[in-house]
């Protein structure tokens, strides 16, 4: 018993002190260790650059494509919506949207829409109608209602507006 737990106390000594295959490689070449920390540094710095550039161009293409994807809702031209001319609209009244129970107020320079009972406000497009092709919707110009007062305050009284 004792020969045999001496013979497995050597192999694990003879284990334990015989170098790995790269610590013998490293040993062979000298200072090889510090030459592949440089080698290593070189090779990170290289593809941080290839990293950055590649976020950066990225990053352009997702501007490009929302800017394409949302330019209707940054609709307006010289202060005039884009529906405007289809509706031959002369910004001087409310515009009443039929269909999605949406007002366009030219005195604010927005939309009024009801979400949850209650009306919003919104420079853009409200989202419900970002793929709507409001130069083909159905309007009512209010005319009634003076221009510097909000429409949403007289939706209701005495008016049929979804005639």
């Amino acid at each position: 018993m004792k020969k045999l737990i001496s013979i497995a106390a050597g192999c694990l000594g003879l284990i334990l002190t015989t170098p790995t295959l790269t610590q013998a490689q490293h040993g062979r070449h000298g200072d090889h260790g510090w030459h592949g920390n440089k080698d290593r540094e070189k090779y990170n710095r290289k593809r941080e650059k290839e990293y950055d550039k590649y976020v950066r161009e990225r990053d352009k293409q997702d501007r490009k494509y929302w800017k394409q994807e949302y330019e209707h809702e940054y609709e307006h031209d010289h202060g005039r919506p884009r529906w405007a001319s289809a509706h031959h609209y002369d910004m001087r009244h409310h515009v009443y949207f039929r269909d999605y129970k949406t007002f366009y107020d030219p005195y604010r320079g927005g939309y009024v829409y009801m979400t949850n009972g209650r009306w919003n406000f919104s420079v853009n497009v409200p989202s419900f109608l970002v793929n709507v092709n409001l130069g083909n919707a159905a309007i009512r110009v209010v005319k009634d209602v003076p221009l510097d007062r909000r429409p949403e305050e007289y939706y209701g009284d005495d008016e049929d507006w979804d005639d």
